[in-house]
Formats: structure tokens, C-alpha cells, sequence
């Protein structure tokens, strides 16, 4: 072997972590690959929390009558994870080919990480012969590489408070951010949005008119019950009146909210296939990481990318609602710049141990500190009348699964807090196989 890397290496070597807001890189890649993403028919969708389960049942369901790519990030282990096609990681050799077209592109523009990425998806896609493209937003969605789309639809899941110093300190700063995917005369699908969210999207509906149809008004679910198969629901919109009940095998109850979205999506820009097949394509569903409930090295296992407090809330009502047995042993490892305490501390709420690690795909540098996490931990049973067991530090990621299903015997070990975690844990229980890992 000669050591020599290959197109996609090269296009992939860029910090991960380098956000560099703005459409005129990716404009310029895309307009001298002749447009690629003019192609085909798009729907867009942003939020904070639950966009990637929206994207996942919108293109598992399209996919029953049209040839359908889906890109979404980040990946939890390999980087062909972004980019499916009919459910399917796109082909080495598609994304080689397509990556010696991008990669001087991207140099001359000097394109990020994340950039070169939504280039190399757009690209394979047309060349794949993609008639329709699900696109998740990166990071915010006014000035994100993917709002170069000219989309057929778009939904906007949910707003919170994460990336705060980019997207801003309060709800309404972080939904102008999310608004900017709103473009003139496309439909769009919103879920249940905080109050003071909802106004600011409302207005940039009204200056672009946008005819906004919102989960509640347009369309709404109810009878949601949990288990360790799936979330089941009822439905009730224009096109099933009356109401029908589904089923998506994703636990929790905020996947019977995304998915009520992705089938409100597909309603509104006439995707939707034969109604009486939705009901078995819901169930064919598949979106890992996301309360993913496995059975590994003797023990029960759930491992979730929450990533802020409002993932973290989602799991722990999930874990409440599936009465996952106990002790509940969690395992976690955090990037530095996420509101981890907050984390922490509703995580904590659902678990009867807590071991605190490192992440080995974790950026240089962006990882947290388990020992400072440790003593927020510390102090926080000193003040509670009824703490949980001493937290425990494993910097070394498999010896931290170990411990924790030492600790959970019987129980439950709970792996969340970042898609990095996840992904490396996936790996580690055997749940795939060894690949390069490109990051998030």
C-alpha cells in the first residue's frame, strides 16, 4: 500500500468543529457543478431537537413511490450515515467520484467541513438520479449551508435553546435563526412551539407568505402510548378525518410529535403515499441512537444522542414512560461548550449511578472534563436530601462501560450525551463494525 488518500479524505480533512456561517461557498461549489441540487425536488427541514426522526420518516415513507436521498448530519459513526438513498448509504465509489469533483472546489473556496459535505450530498444525489431530496439543517438555518435549496416544503420541528452563541440567548432570537428557511410561497409544517417562538415565525410567514400549516391546528395527535418497541399514536388530519392509529418504532413521546410532522410535511406538498400503506412504512422506520434499546454483554442497554436540555428532558420522560428497570446506571461524555450541568441534572433525576467518561471520536480540544463534572456532581448530592451513589470518572470509554454494567447488574445502563458517544459506544457493544471515523 502506498499510503496515498483519496479524494474523500481530502475533502473531509477540515475542523470539524469550524462553523463559518454564509451561502456564498457553497453557492459558488454548486454553481460551478452546474446546480446539482436544481435537479430534483427538496423539503427542508430545521429545529432544534427531533429534525433528524422527522427527515428519516418523511424519506422512509416518500421512498414508497419515488427514488429518494436523505441527508442528514451528524453521523454517529461513518460519514456515509449523511447521505441514504431509498434507506441505503450512498456507494463508496458515488461518493469517491463525486468528492474529486467537490474537493478543489472547496479548497479554492476554502469551504468547511460541513460545507464540503452538503456540496459532495447534493452532488451524489443528482448524480444517484434522486427525483426527491430530504435535507436536515446543520446548525440554525438562515445562514446554514443547506438553505442553498429552493424546496418544494419545509417544516420547522421544534425550538430551544442550544448553539446559543451562535443562534442567541432567548427563544425568539433562536427562532428568527430557524425562520430564515422560510422561503416565499413554499408550504410549511411546524410543530408545538414555545409561545414566545411561535410569534416570530408567524411574521416571517406573513412577509414572505408562507401559508403555515402547524401541528395542533392543521392536524394533531393524541393517545400516545410508549414501550420499548415504539411510540403508537393517533392521527387525525385532512387526510385521515376520523383519525387512524400508528405506530413508529421509535420510543418516546416526542417521536409521535416528529412523526405527525413528517406525515404533515408529506400531506402538505403532496408526498404522502397510498394511505393504506403508511401504516406498514411507519413501522419499517429505522433511526439509530435515538432510544435505541439493544441487548449487549449481558446487560440492557438504551443509548440516546441527547445533546442539550431539552434531549435531555425527552429522554428522561422516555425512560419514565418504558419503566426500564433499575439500578439505572448512566454513561456520559459531553462536548465543553454544551450546557452539560443542566444536562446532568435531568439525567440524573431518571438514573441511580452515574459514570463519567470520555468520548474517543470527540474533537481535540472540545471534549469536557469529567473530573469537573465529577465535582459539580459532588456538590450537587451534598445539597439533596436524597442523592444518587458517588459519581464515578473512567476516562477510558470501555472500561466506563464495564464499570457501568458492574454497577447496573439486573438494571439498565443509560448511554447519552452526544452523537460522538453514542456512535463510539455503538462500536464498542459490537452493534456495527469498525469504519473510519469522520466526526461530527
Amino acid at each position: 500500500m502506498n499510503g496515498a488518500r483519496s479524494d474523500l479524505d481530502r475533502l473531509l480533512d477540515r475542523p470539524v468543529a469550524h462553523i463559518r456561517w454564509g451561502l456564498e461557498r457553497i453557492a459558488r461549489m454548486l454553481e460551478a457543478l452546474g446546480n446539482p441540487h436544481l435537479s430534483y425536488e427538496t423539503l427542508h427541514v430545521g429545529g432544534t431537537n427531533g429534525k433528524g426522526s422527522v427527515c428519516a420518516v418523511a424519506a422512509g415513507l416518500a421512498a414508497e413511490q419515488r427514488l429518494v436521498g436523505l441527508y442528514t448530519s451528524p453521523h454517529l459513526f461513518r460519514f456515509a450515515e449523511r447521505i441514504r438513498i431509498n434507506g441505503a448509504e450512498a456507494p463508496a465509489d458515488l461518493l469517491e467520484r463525486c468528492a474529486g469533483l467537490v474537493e478543489p472546489l472547496a479548497s479554492e473556496a476554502g469551504a468547511t467541513y460541513f460545507e464540503a459535505a452538503t456540496a459532495l450530498a447534493f452532488l451524489a444525489f443528482a448524480e444517484a438520479g434522486v427525483e426527491l431530496a430530504v435535507a436536515e439543517v446543520g446548525l440554525g438555518g438562515r445562514l446554514d449551508a443547506t438553505n442553498i435549496l429552493e424546496p418544494k416544503g419545509c417544516a420547522i420541528v421544534t425550538i430551544g435553546l442550544d448553539h446559543c452563541e451562535y443562534l442567541g440567548q432567548s427563544l425568539s432570537e433562536v427562532a428568527f435563526e430557524k425562520a430564515g428557511i422560510l422561503k416565499r410561497g413554499v408550504p410549511a409544517a411546524i410543530g408545538e412551539l414555545p409561545a414566545e417562538a411561535l410569534p416570530v415565525l408567524e411574521e416571517r410567514a406573513r412577509e414572505t407568505g408562507v401559508p403555515l400549516v402547524r401541528l395542533g391546528r392543521e392536524a394533531c395527535y393524541a393517545n400516545v402510548r410508549v414501550d420499548r418497541t415504539g411510540t403508537a399514536f393517533r392521527y387525525c388530519s385532512s387526510t385521515w378525518p376520523e383519525g387512524t392509529d400508528f405506530k413508529v418504532p421509535l420510543p418516546g413521546r416526542h417521536q409521535a410529535h416528529n412523526a405527525a410532522i413528517a406525515l404533515l410535511l408529506l400531506e402538505v406538498t403532496r408526498e404522502m403515499p397510498d394511505p393504506r400503506r403508511v401504516h406498514g412504512l411507519l413501522e419499517s422506520v429505522r433511526w439509530p441512537g435515538r432510544v435505541e434499546a439493544i441487548r449487549a454483554s449481558g446487560a440492557e442497554w438504551i443509548l440516546d444522542a441527547a445533546h442539550n436540555p431539552a434531549g435531555a428532558a425527552s429522554l428522561a420522560m422516555t425512560l419514565r414512560d418504558l419503566e426500564s428497570r433499575r439500578p439505572r446506571v448512566l454513561v456520559t461524555a459531553m462536548l465543553r461548550r454544551k450546557a452539560w450541568p443542566a444536562i446532568l441534572d435531568l439525567l440524573c433525576e431518571e438514573t441511580d449511578a452515574v459514570v463519567l467518561t470520555t468520548a474517543p471520536s470527540h474533537p481535540e480540544g472540545a471534549a469536557w472534563d469529567p473530573d469537573e463534572a465529577r465535582a459539580y456532581l459532588e456538590q450537587r448530592r451534598s445539597g439533596r436530601e436524597r442523592g444518587i451513589a458517588a459519581p464515578v470518572v473512567c476516562k477510558d470509554l470501555a472500561a466506563a462501560l464495564e464499570r457501568a454494567r458492574e454497577l447496573a447488574g439486573e438494571g439498565t445502563v443509560v448511554v447519552a450525551g452526544s452523537c460522538y458517544l453514542v456512535g463510539d459506544a455503538r462500536l464498542a457493544l459490537g452493534v456495527f463494525e469498525a469504519a473510519p471515523h469522520s466526526g461530527e
